[in-house]
């Protein structure tokens, strides 16, 4: 587990984010849970988990990766999953294997390379300007025609707003949201368009 300030956890998740695209998968830690809770990625792919302040660890069930002892301090993990298999984790805090706050790791065998440049095609970027006050835009990228839903989250899990339900064709999206009505703080947005999940964060600087 690695205990960084806030400002350099940002720092870290965007030039992360940058440099390994596909290969890295966030879990953002929200309330008492994980999102996404279920996660599908590719052997040798990366997971990170980020951690805002609340007292949380990460704890695999058969015991084979662990963030270390819970703590309140903003902290990111990270595991890299070698072998195909389901890998079940929870919080020892606030859940145990398969009840409470837990999540599952599902590692498939590497797509061919046809699969691997569709998949790319999916794509949620970091919103800009962030921090923002009181508009930011949000862009993000369809490989084809699909339902999605585009959702903002607080620290706590719970839904602030939704962006977009509907269905909408192969292309490259932007959207503004408007913070009117919130607080300052960290908030999530979620992109669901079939079995592609992305969740990123923003912060609000009032």
């Amino acid at each position: 587990m690695k205990f960084i300030p806030k400002v350099f956890l940002l720092l870290n998740v965007l030039v992360f984010n940058y440099c390994f695209g596909q290969n890295t998968h966030d879990v953002a830690i929200v309330g008492n849970s994980f999102s996404p809770q279920n996660l599908t990625i590719k052997v040798n792919d990366k997971v990170r988990w980020i951690n805002d302040g609340a007292l949380h660890d990460v704890l695999a069930d058969d015991n084979s990766f662990s963030s270390g002892d819970p703590s309140m301090t903003l902290w990111v993990f990270e595991h890299t999953f070698n072998t195909e298999g389901n890998f079940g984790y929870h919080c020892t805090v606030h859940g145990g294997p398969g009840f409470g706050m837990f999540g599952t790791i599902t590692v498939e065998a590497p797509n061919d390379v046809n699969d691997d440049l569709s998949k790319s095609d999916y794509k949620l970027n970091q919103n800009y300007p962030n921090p923002f006050n009181p508009k930011t835009t949000i862009e993000y990228s369809l490989s084809k025609g699909n339902y999605l839903t585009l959702k903002v989250f607080n620290v706590t899990g719970s839904l602030e707003k939704t962006l977009i339900s509907e269905y909408q064709s192969a292309g490259n999206y932007l959207i503004e949201f408007n913070s009117d009505g919130l607080t300052s703080g960290i908030y999530f947005y979620q992109l669901i368009s079939g079995d592609f999940i992305s969740t990123k964060r923003m912060v609000l600087l009032k």
